[in-house]
């Protein structure tokens, strides 16, 4: 295993030249935007973010968070202000729209996300986790002031969660985000630890790093149970009242438990490469599950990406349950992206439905005026288990029309 982790640093880390562009890109950034808050009389100052600001970025990763920090204004001003000064200093950017809105653009070959926050003096006086994202920043410096080597082992996780689909706390992904990342390495101590850790990886797992309360019994007593939901409660160092991880899920969870237990069980390179599937390679491993494969396009409109990937997973719960009414067992479903559309699959257990199905009325001994309505409607009746049951011809049999149909019908309403 050390071998390997060796190797992938290597890899991974950044090299001086490509350390060096970046600085200058961020160099330049910061010029033109403290340039036109300064023109257009804006009380506020711009100050780099994430992990490109923590050192703990992965080599050829090139996503640039800018924060600009406000003083003296509206909390409901401060997006609109960003905007106006983003477009002025910048020439256009792509208007995302949040609790507050901000701006994506790409230059000089990188893509910047320039954010604004208000101005706190303490992570307490922070209205949401962006204001504090300064705090974030210097906590985990600090840190790896102290223990150069963190640096090294927060990449080599970021790479293993990447190349397992967890990483990102975005809804579609609910996993594990680049600030929880570096809390838990500075938690665990290195990558290899946390893998060795990983089979006592059970929920609910509660990292208080800065002992802010005595036990999770304490943390559950003050925190609301929304706050400590999560497979993982790890309180922010920072801000004790914020679960860091609230927004991984559990099984995005239990996918990297799984991931860790096998790197565990046989260490890999590949483990740290993310595999592209593509949607030949979901029929072939339809094809060998002996299961009906069906697949729709959806075009995905880039004004909209981050709500329509917060929806998608909603929609796809749906359609999945649509699909079942039918007496269709769905074997698997999903999703693949290529940034331009969507392609939402579906894997059938079912291959051929049955020419009748039952409809089921109420139970046997319902009022004798419900009994004549069901019984005179349907005629022959029989009970199932204690209901009533008429058999109904199917209006179609087809497995792969009724599949699509429904597909098509769950997209159209989610648009």
């Amino acid at each position: 295993m050390d071998s390997i982790l060796k190797k992938v640093v290597k890899r991974i880390t950044p090299s001086k030249s490509e350390i060096a562009k970046v600085e200058s890109i961020i160099n330049l950034s910061k010029s033109l935007l403290n340039s036109q808050l300064s023109k257009m009389g804006i009380n506020a100052e711009v100050f780099v973010g994430g992990s490109i600001a923590k050192g703990t970025w992965i080599k050829g990763d090139y996503d640039v968070d800018l924060f600009v920090r406000f003083k003296g204004y509206k909390d409901e001003e401060i997006g609109n202000l960003l905007v106006g000064v983003v477009k002025r200093a910048f020439g256009g950017c792509e208007i995302m729209h949040g609790s507050r809105n901000y701006c994506k653009l790409k230059f000089n070959g990188c893509n910047l996300e320039i954010i604004p926050v208000m101005k706190v003096n303490s992570p307490s006086d922070a209205k949401n986790s962006m204001d504090a994202s300064i705090f974030h920043v210097n906590y985990v410096r600090e840190k790896i002031s102290h223990n150069p080597k963190l640096a090294d082992e927060i990449r080599l996780f970021k790479m293993f969660a990447k190349a397992h689909n967890v990483y990102g706390a975005e809804t579609h992904i609910s996993g594990i985000s680049g600030y929880v990342s570096e809390l838990l390495m500075i938690h665990f101590g290195s990558f290899k630890n946390l893998v060795n850790q990983s089979c006592k990886l059970k929920p609910p797992v509660f990292i208080d790093i800065e002992n802010h309360y005595k036990s999770f019994y304490d943390a559950k007593r003050q925190l609301s149970k929304p706050k400590i939901s999560s497979p993982i409660v790890l309180i922010d160092p920072v801000m004790k009242s914020r679960n860091a991880s609230a927004s991984l899920n559990y099984t995005t969870f239990a996918n990297l438990v799984l991931a860790l237990r096998m790197f565990r069980k046989k260490p890999s390179l590949s483990a740290f490469r993310k595999k592209k599937i593509s949607i030949a390679d979901l029929k072939e491993r339809s094809k060998k599950r002996g299961t009906l494969f069906v697949a729709e396009t959806i075009k995905i409109d880039s004004q909209k990406e981050d709500i329509f990937f917060a929806k998608l997973n909603k929609v796809l719960k749906r359609i999945n349950s649509s699909i079942e009414r039918e007496d269709i067992d769905v074997y698997d479903y999903g999703y693949l992206s290529d940034g331009k559309s969507v392609k939402v699959y579906f894997e059938l257990s079912t291959l051929k439905l049955s020419k009748m199905k039952k409809h089921y009325g109420p139970p046997v001994w319902v009022p004798k005026e419900h009994f004549d309505i069901f019984v005179s409607k349907w005629k022959k009746v029989y009970i199932d288990g204690t209901n009533l049951v008429a058999d109904v011809k199917r209006g179609e049999t087809d497995v792969k029309k009724i599949v699509k149909a429904i597909i098509k019908k769950g997209i159209k309403n989610a648009q």
